[in-house]
């Protein structure tokens, strides 16, 4: 074999190779289990501004749109189908017993939720 012949060989070997590697996610740092262990805010719910005959019944949830009004916005749905088709920047209010969940979803990439809020 020729000298270049066997350096393209090695080079091909060497990729090979380094594509078998396992690859290594990024994870959060340690510090977010402290983080889920802090104590909850609770919001008053007339902080949230949507009307009271709004908010879900017990059981089912809403997807709410900032910004437009309240007789613009969907009705009540599963929760299921509400968390998992939630669209972009859109909130989802869930009915909590005596309080209400606010899971605040991402404006740029789906099923993300930026922030979670409760409300009392």
């Amino acid at each position: 074999m020729t000298r270049n012949t066997l350096y393209a060989y090695s080079l091909l070997l060497l990729i090979f190779i380094s594509g078998c590697a396992p690859m290594r996610y990024p994870y959060p740092p340690d510090d977010t289990d402290r983080d889920r262990d802090r104590e909850v805010r609770n919001y008053r719910l007339s902080e949230l501004g949507i009307p009271k005959g709004h908010l879900p019944p017990p059981g089912e949830c809403k997807v709410w749109f900032p910004g437009r009004p309240p007789g613009q916005q969907p009705p009540p749905q599963s929760c299921g189908s509400a968390l998992r088709d939630a669209p972009l920047g859109a909130w989802v209010i869930v009915h909590e017993g005596q309080r209400y969940k606010v899971n605040i979803y991402n404006r740029t990439r789906r099923n993300l939720i930026d922030e979670v809020r409760y409300y009392e």
